[in-house]
């Protein structure tokens, strides 16, 4: 891609995109790091630039970056990307780098206590759905991201839609199903006995009600 952006003309090139970046050189348990499926970023990304929503952005627990480079592949002017692991953050800074992508910026920050000044047109986030990390730490993170943003992408467990659908109205805010997957998660930890490990989830918009 050299120094030039650039603007996919489909989600499914935005999807091949995302598929190409580099994954967790060293991922971490009790962080729940895994790559966040290609096909669900880039319906959530294509969502948002078909909305207009790519102004400004911050990817919450932003890992390897998927989310906030493939928003920046789509011409996001500017894009926070925010994680508590700086291993993870430097991987990110890597493939923006190899790829062009200038208008990120790096945070190394506990995304569900972050206070920032500024807001965000746009949230993405795929937390950690509270296995080794702590129940509730999905809700905290989607907490955080509606204080920092206007409208919202984010991911949890199918099982969890309509708790999560019910904690958002009484914030009173709104959440539409973007679109539902099954992720196949390879082998990645020493628990991991079957050779793909398959998670049914749910992409979510939140926004507040006009």
């Amino acid at each position: 891609m050299g120094e030039e952006v650039a603007v996919f003309r489909s989600k499914k090139e935005l999807e091949i995109f995302v598929e190409s970046l580099p994954t967790f050189r060293r991922p971490k348990l009790r962080l729940e790091q895994y790559p966040t499926d290609a096909a669900v970023v880039a319906a959530a990304v294509w969502d948002a630039h078909m909305r207009g929503l790519l102004e400004a952005a911050i990817d919450l627990g932003c890992g390897t970056g998927r989310f906030a480079l493939a928003a920046a592949a789509m011409g996001a002017r500017r894009v926070l990307c925010v994680d508590v692991d700086v291993d993870a953050l430097e991987v990110a800074k890597d493939a923006a780098a190899a790829r062009g992508l200038h208008a990120v910026d790096y945070l190394a920050a506990d995304a569900p206590t972050l206070a920032l000044r500024r807001r965000f047109a746009v949230a993405f986030q795929n937390p950690p759905f509270g296995i080794w990390s702590g129940r509730g730490t999905d809700v905290a993170f989607l907490a955080a991201a509606v204080k920092h943003a206007d409208v919202v992408y984010t991911i949890h467990k199918l099982p969890t839609l309509h708790y999560v659908k019910e904690t958002v109205e009484k914030w009173g805010y709104r959440l539409e199903v973007v679109d539902t997957a099954v992720l196949n998660i390879k082998p990645m930890y020493r628990h991991h006995r079957k050779r793909i490990h398959k998670v049914e989830v749910f992409l979510a918009r939140v926004t507040r009600p006009k």
